[in-house]
């Protein structure tokens, strides 16, 4: 979860909150942003709570605020937080009039080649507002929150600030060959000594030996192209995304023009990163003045798009949908109003409540998500509590007993169990795997399931089967005596266009035995002590899978009345490609099957018995 360091009074500022204001108080308004004072800094000291409560003292503080929420990235900045704070105190929230789809006069201009390496770029100019050390501190820390949160590290997007003075419009984002162009880049933050001010590298040298260049090197693996943010002069503002210029890319306090770029993979991220910047800066009293960047090559919003772009979201809620899950009759005048301090533009409709976001959120995915928003502006302490109408006994359900009878027995056999996440990545699930999106084989539901409004593209799909997360932690375990034979009893989500909202969820048992002798027979064994112990009657037969060695895999099938052989699960030996891609170390054999279907059969031998 997200850990900010902000400045007290800069945040009692941009809040609207007396100097006096306890900081016992600010801890309880922090649930607001699903937030909570951490630790708080003086002078490079920590301190903490004492006794009843926070330490109160007149010198100025650094304070930590540890977020609980990773799908709201406008609420990483002591901008964002603050704007919360002050909405609700207020009633309402602030109108933002840069918004725009509209063409604008500034331009920002892209390379054909970027289509491939970085293929999105925006950018907006911000004017007659003062560069502080404050505000600098401020941005840098938002700056480095998002890129490496929300952009894995800069490899989804990056983000820049650049002295808009000098600046000559169009920007160009280019593409340029790692020994064509000499810049200065900005010195490192560290060992600057070494390094002398007027010394100008090629990318490929920035690359090979900037510690910045260093560190980021890997984004532009592959690439003999490098990309370069260069104004119509050619004046270089920025390598993308590893360092800024020494020139138009050093920003220092007193510059009263600023140009802010974010280039990235992901145009939606992008474009939301933009809008959290601009909002941002229009909060320390900047005009945004929008920019439009022309693309040579076909993107999700056009060729076209202009930033800060409006991306409103709305959502129409029933009236009765905030009762039936808060459990007590509301007024919608009430929820209205709560919502609205919430800075959400909201209003009713016969009975139906429409409430829409502002640009620089993009959260809204389902109506519950407006019925959270107004049970955190009410507050959930404000929620009357209610004795349950219901008692009952409680006993685990028939599934649960059936995994717990499978784990003993998968431990019997000498597997140790692990715990793995649901969510992973579509690398994961298929590249590493040698598996094409469009001809995945049965158990997989073709297309995986991919999050909506995801903030980290490392957690991006659903898994929809359980052997790529064992070999994750294969990849991991190379210093481990071998064999390795490990487990997990877990959920999957399958791509089904009929079920609810479109995947289905299924209980899986998976299985990796990885030795220097590891083959079919070693997935085999497991799998006929397995269902032999279970009583369930089983058939192997041949079936082609792209994870597995030619002729080294199968399906394993069983019979169920009227329905004849049903997938059960399968099983082989991994390929030798699929074990180079996860950095395998000896070969691996696994098996997979189906709890639904297991359950199933075993449901159907009592009913018969």
């Amino acid at each position: 979860m997200p850990t900010i360091t902000v400045s007290r009074q800069d945040l009692y500022r941009l809040g609207g909150l007396p100097a006096s204001y306890p900081l016992a108080e600010l801890d309880d308004a922090l649930a607001l942003v699903k937030g909570e004072l951490g630790s708080r800094t003086s002078d490079g000291l920590t301190l903490r709570t004492a006794g009843s409560g926070w330490i109160e003292s007149d010198e100025e503080f650094k304070l930590r605020i540890e977020l609980k929420d990773t799908n709201r990235p406008d609420l990483w900045s002591v901008e964002g937080i603050a704007r919360h704070l002050r909405d609700h105190r207020r009633g309402y929230g602030q109108p933002y009039d840069f918004f725009t789809a509209e063409p604008a006069e500034l331009t920002l201009e892209v390379d054909p080649a970027l289509e491939s390496i970085r293929p999105f770029a925006g950018g907006f100019l911000a004017e007659g507002g003062v560069v502080d050390e404050e505000s600098l501190r401020a941005f840098i820390e938002t700056q480095e929150t998002l890129t490496r949160n929300f952009g894995r590290k800069r490899t989804t997007f990056s983000m820049g600030v650049y002295d808009g003075d000098p600046i000559v419009f169009p920007v160009h984002f280019r593409a340029v060959g790692r020994h064509e162009v000499h810049f200065e880049p900005l010195l490192p933050s560290s060992g600057a000594a070494e390094w002398l001010p007027g010394t100008e590298m090629t990318p490929q040298e920035i690359l090979e030996r900037h510690p910045t260049g260093q560190e980021y090197a890997g984004i532009l693996a592959g690439h003999d192209r490098a990309p370069l943010l260069t104004d119509a002069t050619g004046a270089v503002l920025a390598l993308i995304p590893v360092i800024n210029s020494a020139g138009l890319g050093r920003v220092l306090p007193g510059m009263t023009r600023l140009f802010v770029d974010v280039t990235g993979t992901e145009q939606e991220h992008c474009l939301l990163a933009l809008n959290i910047l601009a909002t941002n800066l229009a909060d320390r009293g900047w005009s945004i003045r929008p920019v439009t960047t022309y693309y040579p090559y076909d993107t999700p919003r056009g060729r076209r798009v202009t930033v800060p772009q409006p991306m409103p979201i709305t959502q129409r809620v029933p009236l009765g949908e905030f009762s039936r899950l808060l459990g007590e009759p509301l007024d919608a005048a009430d929820i209205v109003s709560k919502l609205t301090a919430y800075g959400v533009a909201a209003h009713a409709d016969k009975e139906q409540i429409v409430a829409t976001i502002p640009s620089y959120r993009q959260d809204y995915l389902h109506p519950v998500d407006v019925i959270e928003d107004y049970a955190i502006s009410r507050g959930y302490d404000a929620i009357a509590a209610s004795m349950a109408q219901e008692f009952t006994v409680g006993r685990l359900d028939p599934l649960t007993e059936f995994e717990d009878l499978v784990r003993d027995l998968m431990i019997g056999f000498g597997f140790e169990e692990v715990i793995c996440n649901i969510l992973t990545n579509s690398s994961s699930l298929r590249q590493n795997m040698e598996i094409d999106e469009t001809g995945a084989p049965p158990f997989h539901g073709g297309a995986a399931v991919r999050i909506a409004n995801v903030m980290s593209q490392s957690y991006s799909h659903l898994r929809d089967w359980i052997i790529p997360s064992l070999l994750e932690i294969e990849a991991q375990s190379a210093g481990a005596l071998y064999p390795h034979r490990v487990f997990e009893v877990g959920e999957v989500a399958v791509f089904d266009p009929h079920a609810n909202l479109g995947s289905r969820t299924e209980s899986r048992l998976g299985a990796i035995i990885a030795a220097d002798d590891a083959s079919f027979d070693s997935a085999q064994s497991p799998l006929y002590a397995l269902l032999g112990a279970l009583g369930i009657a089983f058939r192997v037969t041949h079936w082609p899978h792209p994870s597995f060695i030619e002729g080294r895999s199968a399906l394993v099938t069983a019979d169920r009345p009227d329905e004849g052989a049903i997938p059960l699960g399968f099983l082989g030996e991994l390929s030798p490609q699929v074990l180079t891609n996860w950095g395998a170390r000896t070969p691996v054999a696994a098996l997979e099957l189906s709890f639904d279907v297991l359950m199933a059969i075993r449901m159907d031998r009592q009913v018969n018995r």
